[in-house]
């Protein structure tokens, strides 16, 4: 558990570095960490199903601007029809007024005039699902990039780990060849020597979990960057700023940003909907061969027309006021959801801010401990070599140290931790 809740502070020491403030600025970054994100922004699926859906939100406006443009249709057509009215003339023979065989070859050209504001109702939709598709490929960057980021710091901090580990299993299995070879003297007992034997066991199966661990998050990694391998991180250590997290502000989460880019979706369905109601005007042309033109009507002629047409919807299939009760009764519950959401992201924030002002007060305990810790392990020092005290009293000494150390560094990366979930939730951009 310390060994997770370090890695977690460790991640935010890193990520903190250079916040100046929120949701603007340039971040200093190690170069490795900035190629491995783009590497993972090159690589992950998810992100490249986000491209394909922008180019498809985009493809949806094309065709709803194809409202604007003009239609071409061709047409060929055959009828026969019985019986066919004829007039006859004394003296002048006989005139049909229509042939039997029907024949109609022609184009036609359809140009809207105006349709009252449907067309540029159905554009205006398909700019906010472009929007949206662009909101949510950025959220799904940022938390592409702070996992990668939270590996990247997770391989630093089980690397400098694995190499403290193997220090403290080397000291245990020295002292304990020193107090096996007293117990043979008789100068120390037994239980000694079985005490320092499982805290030597119990090192080595931390050191084995670190290990394990370390090998995972390279395994992860590799899987998000493409990458292979381990032992590509050398990194030995972080630095970081934790100024500017006071101005973050949870309007630019992306989360209520991608719930606006819904509710404004629900809006103009609303418009969408009270249009297809309105009427539309369009111009109409023909040009073609036909027959049934007098005097002979069989004979295939060359024709042409061109006019206006006004169409007026009084009764529609689609029920467009349904379409209307509909949307506003998603715009009621939108609004809901990001006024709950608000509130719950604006009360995290508020608890990340008391986290950050409680650790850091303890902070300073942790401090005054450390050293009557170190004092401590000097007095012990003092009292070992005078006879004193025993080998296993003195580890205890050690150890006391080393934990203070580790309390105080958890504390300190605590403190980041709380300053990475204030950006985190102002959509803070580190990369």
């Amino acid at each position: 558990m310390k060994t997770r809740k370090f890695l977690l502070a460790l991640v935010v020491a890193f990520l903190a570095t250079g916040m100046v403030s929120a949701q603007a600025s340039t971040y200093d970054i190690p170069e490795q960490l900035s190629n491995l994100i783009k590497k993972a922004f090159d690589n992950y699926p998810k992100l490249k199903e986000g491209d394909a859906l922008i180019r498809m939100s985009q493809s949806q406006r094309d065709l709803a601007k194809a409202g604007y443009m003009p239609t071409l249709d061709g047409e060929a057509s055959y009828r026969y029809g019985k019986p066919t009215p004829e007039l006859s003339i004394p003296g002048m023979g006989s005139f049909a007024f229509f042939p039997a065989n029907n024949y109609d070859f022609h184009l036609g050209a359809t140009l809207p005039i105006w349709d009252f504001g449907r067309t540029q109702a159905n554009v205006q939709k398909t700019l906010v699902q472009i929007q949206t598709s662009k909101d949510n490929l950025e959220n799904n960057k940022q938390t592409l990039a702070y996992q990668v980021a939270e590996l990247y710091c997770a391989i630093i901090f089980y690397n400098k780990s694995v190499a403290v580990q193997k220090e403290q299993v080397q000291l245990l299995e020295e002292n304990e060849k020193i107090i096996n070879d007293r117990v043979k003297d008789g100068d120390a007992l037994k239980f000694d020597l079985l005490s320092t034997q499982v805290r030597k066991n119990g090192a080595q199966n931390q050191l084995i979990d670190l290990q394990n661990n370390l090998k995972k998050d390279y395994q992860f990694l590799d899987m998000l960057t493409a990458q292979q391998g381990e032992g590509y991180i050398t990194r030995s250590d972080i630095t970081f700023n934790t100024a500017g997290h006071d101005e973050v502000s949870t309007d630019h989460n992306y989360d209520l940003v991608i719930m606006n880019d819904q509710l404004k979706s629900s809006q103009l369905d609303i418009k969408v909907a009270r249009n297809n109601w309105m009427p539309s005007l369009v111009a109409q042309g023909k040009l073609g061969y036909a027959d049934g033109y007098i005097p002979d009507v069989n004979k295939l002629l060359l024709f042409g027309s061109v006019g206006v047409g006004l169409s007026i919807p009084i009764y529609g299939a689609d029920r467009p006021n349904y379409r209307i009760k509909i949307a506003k009764i998603n715009i009621e519950a939108a609004r809901y959801n990001i006024e709950a959401s608000k509130m719950n992201l604006d009360k995290d924030v508020a608890q990340a801010k008391s986290d950050l002002v409680a650790t850091a007060t303890k902070l300073k305990n942790y401090d005054i401990q450390v050293e009557q810790a170190k004092e401590a392990l000097n007095l012990a020092n003092i009292r070992y070599k005078a006879g004193v005290i025993t080998n296993l009293e003195m580890l205890s000494a050690q150890t006391d140290l080393q934990n203070a150390e580790l309390g105080k560094i958890q504390l300190e990366f605590q403190v980041l931790l709380s300053t990475l979930t204030i950006n985190k939730l102002g959509g803070t951009k580190f990369w």
